[in-house]
């Protein structure tokens, strides 16, 4: 990872912790330590340290869960809602379907990851951003940041993706 980019993700988990005390920010990933320039599947961009994926806070019935995800890893557990992606099995998009029953029964902290959002777009070192069009039209935020990333790329309604 780039210094500037651990300072953007240092700095945005500080706004965030700020407006909500105790409020846990989880990079889940940031390049693949394995070879430079090999992006960790399905991801086909994160090969220069220079894109981060988090994940959103979560709640349940007893409120916020500090660090929690829905999957064990963060991923692959979808926040459903409608898309207009054809099927098609040469793409990176996969639904994973035969998953879904096994992830943690957690809703997606609509106050705190608005505010990442928010506090992500008016950052100028954030260039762009990725999130499935329904959780963009759910969370409000609407930018020239935030952009829907294709149906051939992997899905973001797990996670929140940034770039510099």
């Amino acid at each position: 990872m780039v210094p500037e980019l651990a300072d953007l993700l240092r700095d945005t988990a500080a706004a965030v912790d700020a407006a909500y005390p105790g409020a846990v920010t989880q990079v889940l990933d940031a390049n693949f330590p394995f070879l430079t320039g090999f992006p960790l599947l399905p991801h086909l961009s994160h090969d220069d340290g220079r894109k981060a994926d988090l994940a959103f806070y979560y709640t349940d019935a007893k409120g916020y869960e500090p660090g929690a995800t829905r999957s064990p890893i963060g991923y692959f557990a979808f926040e459903q809602g409608p898309a207009d992606c054809p099927g098609n099995w040469l793409t990176l998009r996969w639904d994973l379907n035969a998953l879904q029953p096994l992830w943690r029964e957690l809703e997606v902290d609509a106050a705190r990851t608005r505010y990442l959002l928010q506090v992500l777009e008016e950052d100028a070192r954030v260039e762009k951003m990725f999130l499935e069009p329904h959780l963009q039209d759910r969370s409000g935020v609407h930018s020239g940041k935030l952009r829907f990333q294709g149906c051939r790329a992997a899905r973001h309604d797990d996670h929140i993706h940034l770039q510099l």
